[in-house]
């Protein structure tokens, strides 16, 4: 009995020496881990009606940008579509009906370090008339910017993030200069980290002293 009780305090003091320390290394500031950018510029050319344009890698350092997507989005009556040209890029989401328009224009296999660019053409913007049955308008200028409701600019970065972004409504004769930023994930902090070893060491300490009380003796 007395081996029982003096064992029952040794767990009680080792017990309650964890548990400060665990509220001590919780208090303790967390080592701040350098931020990540990733973020890509890209810019539309109004002098060329938005045909071509720019996007450069805005990251920080080790940050590539593999991959970009210039798409006019769903396909309805009055939105922008592609028509095959020339270019470098892959075709995209063609629109049924047709054989020669798209609405996503995809440039892959690309190696954009931080501060690169990557200068694009080879587009020609048509406006799709009606869906049923397909008509595409491609004598119109659009000076209102309704056909770019449902466009957007998307770029895919080396470690798998991706962004996007929609286009402004406006004439295709103005120049857009859009910018994407993507949040990095955050680490998990180092204090839960210390919190939840602790917590498997309260437990084996708890195993201990039932092993301790039922063979009363401690060691």
């Amino acid at each position: 009995m007395i081996r029982t009780k003096i064992a029952s305090r040794f767990t009680a003091a080792s017990t309650s020496a964890l548990l400060a320390a665990l509220l001590i290394g919780a208090a303790a500031p967390a080592p701040v881990a350098a931020e990540t950018r990733h973020a890509a510029v890209i810019t539309l050319d109004g002098n060329w009606y938005l045909q071509s344009g720019q996007v450069r890698n805005d990251s920080s350092d080790g940050i590539t940008l593999t991959g970009f997507w210039y798409s006019m989005g769903a396909q309805e009556a009055g939105i922008g579509v592609w028509e095959r040209y020339e270019g470098s890029h892959q075709t995209l989401d063609p629109l049924a009906g047709t054989s020669d328009h798209y609405s996503t224009a995809y440039w892959s296999g690309l190696s954009l370090d931080s501060g690169q660019s990557m200068r694009f053409g080879g587009l020609d913007l048509d406006r799709i008339a009606s869906t049923s049955p397909v008509r595409i308008d491609s004598e119109t200028i659009d000076s209102t910017g309704s056909s770019l409701r449902n466009a957007y600019v998307e770029v895919l970065f080396s470690d798998g993030l991706r962004g996007r972004v929609a286009l402004a409504a406006q004439s295709w004769n103005t120049t857009q200069v859009l910018t994407i930023q993507v949040a990095s994930p955050v680490p998990e902090p180092a204090a839960a980290a210390m919190f939840g070893a602790g917590l498997l060491g309260l437990a084996a300490i708890g195993r201990r002293r039932q092993q301790t009380t039922r063979s009363g003796r401690w060691g």
